[in-house]
């Protein structure tokens, strides 16, 4: 079974201006240290807001977190993956889940998902190679 690398990075959303913090075998204070570290303090403060979750909750999951920055919402999403992913049937499904929650809290914020599942489709796909990319360290 083979074993993914430790990665903490940035994913696009293709044609939409927003990005993913994806981390993968990383527990929340590894994160938060990490992110500390780059000065990424947005980030920082949007994962807090999930402390609990993140320390007493599943393995893995999706979030959205909202931040007033001068006076104007500002959406952080993120993809944690806590235990490493094995590039196995049920992980892939797992991350699977995770992308969807993704597009579930973004594409209804742009276009109606009931009429556009297309748009959907195509940015599930983009999210899923872009993790699976920086998993196997391309």
């Amino acid at each position: 079974m083979k074993k993914s690398k430790k990665v903490l990075g940035i994913l696009n959303m293709g044609i939409f201006p927003t990005d993913i913090l994806f981390c993968n075998g990383f527990a929340y204070e590894e994160i938060v240290k990490e992110l500390e570290a780059q000065k990424c303090n947005e980030w920082v403060f949007g994962i807090k807001m999930h402390e609990q979750l993140l320390t007493n909750g599943g393995d893995w999951c999706a979030l959205r977190s909202s931040i007033n920055e001068h006076g104007r919402d500002v959406l952080y999403f993120y993809i944690i993956l806590k235990t490493p992913f094995r590039f196995e049937d049920e992980d892939y499904c797992k991350l699977a889940h995770e992308v969807l929650h993704i597009c579930q809290f973004f594409l209804p914020l742009v276009l109606k998902r009931d009429n556009e599942y297309e748009c959907e489709a195509y940015l599930h796909t983009h999210i899923m190679r872009q993790c699976l990319k920086l998993m196997r360290g391309k």
